[in-house]
């Protein structure tokens, strides 16, 4: 992967400019996975048609190990779905629950789409509650989720953020949200 490619990469993903000097320091710092491998998964309707990238990287200072997962096509000006999780060191908790509308300020690609979102609702699937929003922009109807277990309740050692978007002019009714919120899932 050539390092254009990477740094665009890590743009889309909300991790900013300065993370790696070059392709050399990215290697150190990031591993690719394939699908297998990763700790996400992620069954929303059209991803299997979208190029899947994985990456892990174990953040030392702040003691958190750090899965994204992207789906992207070839054509697309904004990442079709992201997902991160985070598990934290023993010993170390994500403080409390966050409204999803404010986890996707760190997405770059959207970050200067004028949103409208809908009401925090949430769902229950395997790693429990999921708080999510529905939200669009231009004609692309989208949806942002959050979860947050483990530990206690509140607070706890892992988390998920991810958001997930239909195809321009295509709608997400409820019953789409829900399904595509309850199918992302850690193995």
């Amino acid at each position: 992967m050539t390092f254009l490619r990477v740094r665009t990469l890590l743009l889309l993903l909300g991790l900013g400019p300065g993370l790696a000097a070059c392709a050399e320091d990215l290697g150190r710092e990031w591993q690719t996975l394939d699908t297998q491998s990763s700790a996400i998964e992620f069954k929303a309707p059209g991803l299997e048609t979208q190029n899947a990238r994985f990456m892990r990287s174990y953040n030392e200072r702040q003691s958190v190990l750090v899965e994204n997962a992207m789906w992207i096509g070839p054509e697309a000006r904004h990442p079709k779905a992201i997902v991160q999780y985070y598990r934290t060191s023993p010993g170390y908790y994500f403080p409390s629950r966050s409204d999803p509308q404010d986890l996707l300020k760190r997405y770059t690609a959207l970050k200067d789409k004028e949103m409208s979102f809908g009401p925090l609702k949430a769902v229950v699937n395997g790693l429990g509650r999921i708080d999510y929003r529905a939200f669009g922009f231009d004609s692309v109807s989208c949806v942002v989720f959050f979860a947050i277990w483990g530990a206690s309740a509140g607070a706890g050692d892992q988390r998920l953020v991810g958001y997930y978007c239909a195809d321009p002019g295509e709608p997400l009714d409820q019953a789409t949200i829900e399904r595509v919120v309850k199918s992302v899932d850690v193995r």
